[in-house]
C-alpha cells in the first residue's frame, strides 16, 4: 500500500564527500540517490506484506514513508519555484505530474479491467470495476471509507485494484497542495507589495519560508490531532481519507523548508540515520491490524522517513546512505512506482491461476516476475511518453490525460457487459414449480433438485450482490444505533388486526422476504426490529457500550406491553459471544438440557413473552458452510467457479454445527409450552439422509454468503414456511 512521488530529476543531493562528525552539508542541486533507495525499502516493506502478512504484519508502513517523500519533494520544488518567480505554475506543474503517473496507472487498470472478467469469478466483476472506475478518477480511498462503514461490505473482499487508494491520496495532494502554496503565496505578495526582493527574487525566500513553515505547520499539526481522534473513534474509515494523511505529507514539507539544501551527516548524523531506519523496520515488523492506525502511532514511521532523509552518512559499510545508494537499492527505488502498480494484481489473480500461489518459492518467483515487468515498463513505456514531445504543450497532457481516463472507464465497464452476456441466467424463475426449496420438498415431480440441470437463477453475480441490495433498505438497525428503531411491514395499518414482531439479528432479518408475504396473507402489520451483529439475548455487556443489549432490553418490555403484538418471531446466527447471564430474572423450564450463561441470557426473551401470553415462534439456526475456507470464498465465488458441478460446494452437514445453537435447543428447553412454537430451518437447506448441506437447489443458491440464505431461496420458501408457523397465526 504504497506509492511513488516526484522523480528524483528535481532531487537535490548529499555530497559524497565525509565531513567530519557532526557536520552538515549542502545539497546543492546535485543528484540524491539515497532517496531512491528508501523508496526501494518503502515499496519492498509493501510488497512483502502482501506476499506474507503473517510475516511482516506492518509492512503497510511504507505507504507512511512515501507520503513524507512525496512531500518532501514536491514542497522543495514549489518552493523553489514561488522563491524564483513570485508565483507557482499550477497548470504546468499538474501536466508534469499527469505525465509521470498517469500512463502507466491507466496502463494498469485497462489490463486489469480486462483480466478481472477472465480470470476471477463472476461474483468479483461488479466490485472489481466499480473500484477501477474509482481508480481511474482518483477517488478510490474515499470508496473504501465509505464500504469501511458500510455493515453489508464489511466482509467484502479486496479488489485487483484495492491498492490504488494510496494513489488516490496522492492525486488529490498533488491537485490541492500547490493550490494552498499559490493562494498563501498570492497573500505574501499583496502584502508586500511595494517592497521590492533582494537578489531578483519576486519574494524574499526566508519571507516566503516563514509564511510557507506557519501555514503548513499549522496545517499538519490540525490533521495529526485529528488523524489521533477519527483513528480512535473510525479506524476503518480513518485509513482510508486524505485529511488523516496530510499531516504525513506535511512532516516532508517542513523538512525541505527547514534544512533548504543542508543535511547532517558525519558520524551524529549517520547514527541518526540508521536510527530512522531502525524505526521504519522496526514498526513494520511490531505493527498489525490491531495497530491504531494512522494516528500518533504513525509517527514512529514517518519520523523515521524524515531522519533517514535528512541524516545519514555516505561512509563505505557503516553510512546508511551508503547503503541507500547502492546501484540495486537505486534501481528499485526507479522502478518503485510500477513494482508498487503491477504486484497487487499478481497477488490477486495468482490464486486463481497457480494451485501452488501459497508456496513461498512460488512467490518469490511471482515477485521476481513483478521486477521484471516494472524494469520493462518503465523504460520502454512510462519514460517514453512522460518526455514525449507531442505531450508536452500543457492543454494536451490535460486533454490526453482526460481521454485516458475516460477510456478505462469504458473498459472496466464494457468489460463487465460483455463477458456478463455470456452468463446470463437460464429461462428459469422463481414461479418455477421446480425452483429453489421446492425442487427439494417435490422429489416425484421434480426429480434430483441437485444436479443443477435447470441452469441458475439469478446468476451467482447477482447473487453475490444481495448483501448490498437488501429487499428493505433501512429495516435493519446498525450495531451502533441507539435506541429501538423500528420498521413496519406486512399489511396496511389501517386494514391490519394485530401485529407480527420480529426480534433477532441479520438471520432474523434475511427471512423478511417471506416473512412480509406471510403477514400480509394473515392481515397483520410486522414489526421489524432486528439489529446487525446483534443476538437476540437479554444481557448487556459489563464493561463496554453495549447498544444491542440495551435496545433489547428496551424491546422486552414494549412487546410485552403492546396488546396489539400477539405473535413474536426470534431468530439469530449460531455464532455468539461476549455476553454473560442475563440482566432479567424469569424462570426457565426444567430440563434435561445444561445452560450456560449465555443460553440463559438468549431463551430469557422467549420466556418473557410467553409470560406475557405472546405466541412465540423460534426459527432455528441455518447451517453455516463451509467455515474453514469462508475468509477466503463466498459460497456464491464457490458457485461461480464451480458452475459445471455446484455440489464441489456442498458442505457436510455435521461441519454446518459450529456452535451450541441455542435457539435450537430451545425445542426440547419448551418443549411444554403451550404457546411456544419452533419452526426448524435446517432441514429446508440440507438433506438429513445425505447428511449434506446444498449449495445449489432447484436452479437457486442458496446463500448469497456462506450464512446468509440468499433472497431469492426464501422466497421458494415462503409457503413453506407460513404452513409451519401456521399454528402460531390462529385466531
Amino acid at each position: 500500500m504504497s506509492t511513488r512521488a516526484e522523480p528524483t530529476s528535481a532531487l537535490p543531493v548529499a555530497s559524497p564527500t565525509v565531513p567530519e562528525a557532526g557536520g552538515r552539508t549542502s545539497r546543492s542541486g546535485r543528484f540524491q540517490p539515497e532517496i531512491q533507495g528508501l523508496r526501494a525499502l518503502a515499496v519492498l516493506l509493501v510488497v512483502a506484506y502482501h506476499f506474507w502478512p503473517e510475516h511482516l504484519t506492518g509492512g503497510y508502513v511504507g505507504v507512511d514513508v512515501f507520503f513524507v517523500i512525496s512531500g518532501y519533494l514536491i514542497t522543495a520544488h514549489l518552493f523553489k519555484e514561488a522563491a524564483r518567480t513570485g508565483r507557482i505554475r499550477l497548470g504546468r506543474f499538474w501536466a508534469r505530474r499527469i505525465r509521470r503517473l498517469l500512463p502507466l496507472s491507466l496502463l494498469v487498470l485497462g489490463l486489469t479491467a480486462i483480466a478481472a472478467v477472465m480470470v476471477l469469478p463472476s461474483t468479483e466483476w461488479q466490485s472489481t470495476r466499480r473500484q477501477i472506475m474509482a481508480s481511474a478518477l482518483y477517488v478510490q480511498n474515499w470508496v473504501l471509507a465509505d464500504d469501511a462503514i458500510d455493515y453489508s461490505k464489511a466482509d467484502e473482499r479486496a479488489t485487483a485494484v484495492q491498492h490504488f487508494w494510496s494513489l488516490s491520496v496522492e492525486e488529490q495532494f498533488y491537485v490541492l497542495w500547490p493550490v494552498l502554496l499559490a493562494v498563501v503565496l498570492g497573500i505574501a505578495l499583496l502584502a508586500r507589495r511595494g517592497r521590492p526582493a533582494a537578489d531578483g527574487e519576486a519574494v524574499p525566500r526566508n519571507y516566503t519560508r516563514r509564511i510557507f513553515l506557519w501555514v503548513i505547520g499549522l496545517l499538519g499539526a490540525s490533521s495529526l490531532a485529528f488523524s489521533i481522534y477519527y483513528t480512535a473513534d473510525s479506524s476503518a474509515q480513518a485509513y482510508f481519507i486524505t485529511p488523516t494523511r496530510i499531516w504525513e505529507f506535511a512532516l516532508g514539507a517542513l523538512l525541505a523548508l527547514v534544512l533548504g539544501a543542508s543535511q547532517f551527516t558525519g558520524r551524529w548524523g549517520n547514527l541518526l540515520g540508521w536510527a530512522g531506519f531502525a524505526m521504519i523496520l522496526g514498526s513494520a515488523y511490531a505493527y498489525s491490524e490491531m495497530t491504531p492506525f494512522p494516528g500518533w502511532t504513525a509517527l514512529i514511521p514517518t519520523v523515521g522517513a524524515t531522519l533517514l532523509m535528512a541524516c545519514g552518512g555516505k561512509a563505505r559499510w557503516t553510512g546508511i546512505h551508503w547503503w541507500l545508494s547502492l546501484r540495486p537499492a537505486t534501481a528499485i527505488g526507479d522502478w518503485s512506482y510500477a513494482i508498487y502498480l503491477w504486484h497487487w494484481p499478481v497477488v490477486i489473480f495468482a490464486p486463481y491461476l497457480l494451485e501452488t500461489a501459497e508456496q513461498w518459492e512460488v512467490k518469490v518467483a511471482l515477485i521476481l516476475g513483478v521486477v521484471v515487468i516494472s524494469a520493462l515498463s518503465t523504460r520502454f513505456y512510462e519514460t517514453p511518453l512522460r518526455r514525449a514531445r507531442v505531450l508536452l504543450p500543457t492543454w494536451r497532457t490535460m486533454v490526453a490525460a482526460g481521454a485516458g481516463m475516460a477510456l478505462v472507464v469504458g473498459i472496466a465497464h464494457y468489460s463487465v457487459e460483455v463477458v456478463e452476456q455470456e452468463f446470463t441466467a437460464s429461462e428459469l424463475s422463481e414461479d418455477h414449480p421446480c425452483y429453489g426449496y421446492r425442487a427439494l420438498a417435490n422429489p416425484d415431480q421434480c426429480g434430483d433438485p441437485f444436479e443443477g440441470t435447470l441452469g441458475l437463477a439469478p446468476s451467482a453475480a447477482e447473487v453475490a450482490e444481495q448483501p448490498r441490495a437488501p429487499v428493505y433498505p433501512g429495516c435493519q438497525a446498525e450495531a451502533e444505533d441507539p435506541g429501538v428503531p423500528e420498521c413496519w411491514l406486512g399489511a396496511d395499518e389501517s386494514e391490519a388486526d394485530g401485529t407480527i414482531a420480529v426480534f433477532g439479528d441479520s438471520h432474523a432479518t434475511m427471512w423478511l422476504p417471506a416473512l412480509d408475504e406471510i403477514a400480509q396473507e394473515a392481515g397483520k402489520q410486522l414489526l421489524v426490529l432486528t439489529r446487525s451483529s446483534c443476538t437476540p439475548r437479554a444481557a448487556t455487556y459489563a464493561e463496554a457500550e453495549d447498544p444491542c443489549g440495551e435496545a433489547n432490553l428496551e424491546i422486552l418490555d414494549m412487546l410485552a406491553e403492546d396488546d396489539q403484538v400477539e405473535t413474536v418471531v426470534v431468530a439469530g446466527s449460531q455464532m455468539t459471544s461476549g455476553f454473560a447471564g442475563p440482566d432479567v430474572e424469569v424462570d426457565l423450564p426444567d430440563s434435561e438440557v445444561e445452560l450456560t450463561a449465555p443460553a440463559r441470557s438468549m431463551l430469557t426473551p422467549i420466556q418473557f413473552w410467553l409470560d406475557a401470553e405472546k405466541e412465540v415462534v423460534v426459527l432455528g439456526e441455518i447451517p453455516r458452510l463451509n467455515v474453514e475456507r469462508n475468509d477466503e470464498e463466498t459460497l456464491p465465488e464457490c458457485v461461480a467457479l464451480n458452475e459445471d458441478d455446484p455440489s464441489a460446494c456442498n458442505d457436510d452437514l455435521e461441519d454446518t454445527r459450529v456452535t451450541e445453537r441455542w435457539l435450537t435447543q430451545s425445542e426440547t428447553v419448551f418443549a411444554e409450552a403451550e404457546n411456544y412454537h419452533f419452526v426448524p430451518t435446517e432441514d429446508l437447506l440440507c438433506s438429513e439422509e445425505e447428511a449434506t448441506c446444498y449449495a445449489v437447489l432447484g436452479g437457486a443458491i442458496t446463500y448469497n454468503d456462506n450464512s446468509h440464505v440468499s433472497q431469492n431461496f426464501v422466497r421458494s420458501v415462503t409457503a413453506e414456511l407460513d404452513e409451519r408457523m401456521e399454528p402460531a397465526l390462529q385466531e
